[in-house]
């Protein structure tokens, strides 16, 4: 009586069990691969799970995609407007170089009346010289760019015109932007050519800080060239500016250029390594050299 009402009871059904059980499985998907005709065909089943793990690895990676993209054009921006900032930068510091308003005309280059004073004390003095003139040539060897700086020699001042014409030669190779040049490293160049009678070979001027690898570069302040001259070997041009008294100054027998700068205290350094030009990723110095003398602030480098 008990079975005859389980089976008269509509919930208790078995008929759509037998039916799901009597329904065939899904086939898998199977690769079919044939060969030669004397072999039978070879069947490779994929699992059933492989389009969904398919599609959501695809979704994964279009996914990140779109995020990479977004995080580049944000660093693109950011870097856009640092170099914005740096070329405001130069433009605000060359506008003060050339105002001489107040500034004793007798005065010249605070580097050279007053030794004493420090990188950032003195003004730059950038005016149409009113005595007798004294002119070198300054040629990048990056881009073949040359000028020739009209420096005065009764005032040690420089042409309004060679100075921008100098500060962008010696812009930074990798963003463009520029920077004042310490009118002592000027001088330094200037004695340099009058010394050899032969122009000025630029390798490395002025260097944007966020290509700089070093702590604290005179690169990045404009106090800083790496430079060659033309018949004269790097140990030869070396020999000149110790005999001149520099005060920085890098030996770079290998790649061929010495480095010279304008920094208070003495230095002296030698590097064997290659390719130590203004490459992007690359850096030298008292930090990465061979040997290096003793120097009076050892926070700093070239």
């Amino acid at each position: 009586m008990a079975s005859r009402l389980l089976l008269s009871d509509p919930a208790c059904d078995p008929r759509p069990l037998r039916k799901q059980q009597d329904r065939p499985p899904r086939a898998r998907l199977r690769i079919l691969i044939a060969g030669d005709p004397g072999r039978p065909m070879r069947a490779i089943t994929l699992p059933r799970t492989l389009p969904l793990v398919a599609s959501v690895i695809g979704a994964t990676l279009v996914l990140l995609t779109i995020l990479l993209a977004c995080g580049s054009w944000k660093l693109s921006d950011a870097r856009s407007a640092l170099e914005h900032r740096i070329r405001a930068m130069a433009e605000a510091a060359d506008i003060g170089a050339l105002d001489t308003a107040g500034v004793d005309p007798n005065a010249g280059w605070a580097g050279a009346s007053n030794p004493g004073l420090s990188a950032g004390a003195f003004p730059l003095l950038a005016r149409p010289p009113s005595g007798p003139s004294g002119r070198f040539v300054v040629q990048s060897v990056n881009n073949g760019e040359e000028m020739e700086v009209k420096v005065n020699l009764a005032t040690s001042e420089l042409d309004s015109d060679s100075y921008r014409q100098l500060r962008h030669l010696m812009r930074c190779l990798h963003t463009g932007a520029e920077s004042p040049v310490d009118p002592r490293l000027i001088d330094l160049l200037y004695r340099i050519a009058q010394r050899t009678r032969q122009k000025i070979l630029l390798v490395s001027g002025f260097r944007a800080p966020m290509f700089s690898l070093a702590k604290l570069s005179y690169h990045t302040r404009g106090m800083a060239a790496d430079i060659r001259i033309p018949g004269m070997t790097p140990l030869m041009a070396r020999d000149l500016a110790e005999s001149m008294g520099v005060h920085g100054l890098g030996y770079y027998p290998v790649s061929g250029f010495i480095h010279v700068d304008v920094r208070e205290n003495r230095i002296r350094w030698i590097d064997y390594g290659q390719n130590r030009m203004d490459g992007e990723g690359t850096e030298h110095g008292p930090d990465h050299a061979d040997s290096a003398g003793p120097a009076e602030e050892p926070g700093e480098t070239d």
